[in-house]
């Protein structure tokens, strides 16, 4: 006997649609809870990378304000509630710079060197003009550029936006286009992104009004006579109070805020070198090139120790070796070469071939300050010679 096989009935069907539906309706509100709560939470992170990394960076250079200064050449150029610019040795397109603090061959040649008269520039939002002096180091004909560029960071507007209280962070080397460091800004409520504070009479920190700013450097030669007073109170700044709101961009319900408040030290604003190895130290020597029988051109630089590295004062601890073309001037140094021997050599591979070379020598004691260079003679690069 054939069996009747039975299938869902009308209302069997009806029962199980709405159950799959309240299933998947449920499933769906989890995966909508769960995707804000993940879109939230990575908004947050976002909101505070993105003020960490502005505020770490303004942090990292600021301390090295002043290093690979000259003596002349001011740590602070000018401070307001928005603006920062400041000179320091930062990069070095060549490696083993006595002064630097990084070294990067792929970074702009313009913003590797001291800005000179020729190139100054407007401190960004501001109308002030720098530099007012061409800094060097050594003295006369001789003397090479001071290694230490001006580094500026500031808030400005982000007229990208349709916010009136969206700022972003910037960076400047020098005279070069800025970069932009830090988006989605927003002023603290009753501060300004920087505080400064200086040391007073008693050698106490305090709060700079607001009122008050802007300072800035305006004698041209660091630690002269005419560098105080009003004129040279910016020196007295010993460190900056960064304050500021990140967001993930958004507005309304949708909007986070992250917050920061920071101190930043500035160990080096204001100081001048205290020659703890007595007076600059005396080369003496006679600097001698010569080309070195290879397939590629490659020029020998050879001298003696020198005056006060076995006698004197004996504070020699490097030479430092400059190079430029016959048109050229000199620059960072080349190299450097630890002292300790009686005749140094140095092979510079880094020359073209059939181009005419001058180099120079000085020697560097601890404090540092350099001798005077001493100047080889003109030199062709050849190949096999």
């Amino acid at each position: 006997m054939k069996r009747i096989q039975r299938g869902f009935t009308l209302i069997e069907l009806a029962i199980a649609i709405v159950m799959l539906g309240i299933v998947l309706t449920g499933a769906l509100r989890l995966f909508r809870a769960v995707n804000t709560s993940v879109s939230s939470t990575v908004d947050r992170m976002d909101a505070m990378q993105n003020l960490r990394f502005g505020i770490s960076q303004i942090d990292l250079l600021l301390r090295n304000a002043g290093a690979g200064v000259t003596d002349a050449q001011p740590t602070l150029v000018y401070i307001n509630s928005n603006v920062v610019a400041f000179n320091a040795d930062w990069i070095s397109l060549l490696p083993n710079s006595p002064t630097a603090v990084n070294y990067n061959p792929d970074a702009s040649v313009n913003a590797a060197n001291v800005v000179t008269v020729a190139n100054r520039f407007t401190i960004p939002t501001t109308g002030v003009l720098y530099p007012d002096s061409t800094y060097r180091t050594g003295l006369g004909a001789l003397a090479s550029l001071s290694p230490a560029e001006t580094i500026i960071y500031y808030f400005t507007l982000d007229t990208s936006t349709t916010r009136n209280d969206d700022y972003m962070l910037m960076r400047q080397v020098n005279n070069d286009p800025p970069a932009l460091v830090s988006r989605n800004l927003l002023a603290y409520p009753g501060r300004q992104f920087f505080e400064w504070l200086r040391t007073d009479a008693a050698g106490n920190l305090q709060l700079i009004t607001t009122a008050s700013l802007p300072w800035q450097h305006t004698h041209p030669i660091h630690g002269s006579l005419g560098d105080t007073g009003v004129v040279g109170r910016i020196d007295s700044v010993r460190a900056v109070r960064v304050n500021a709101f990140s967001t993930n961009g958004l507005t309304g319900t949708k909007e986070i805020r992250r917050s920061m408040v920071t101190t930043v030290r500035i160990p080096n604003a204001g100081l001048t070198k205290q020659r703890s190895c007595g007076d600059s130290p005396i080369f003496g020597q006679v600097v001698g090139v010569s080309n070195i029988d290879t397939t590629a051109a490659v020029i020998r630089v050879a001298w003696n120790a020198a005056t006060d590295e076995a006698s004197g004062e004996r504070d020699v601890e490097r030479y430092l070796i400059y190079r430029r073309t016959l048109a050229g001037t000199f620059d960072d140094a080349v190299a450097a070469v630890a002292a300790g021997l009686v005749n140094y050599q140095y092979d510079d591979p880094d020359v073209d071939a059939d181009s005419q070379y001058v180099y120079a020598i000085a020697a560097l004691d601890c404090t540092p300050l350099e001798s005077p260079m001493a100047l080889s003679a003109t030199i062709t690069a050849r190949v096999n010679p």
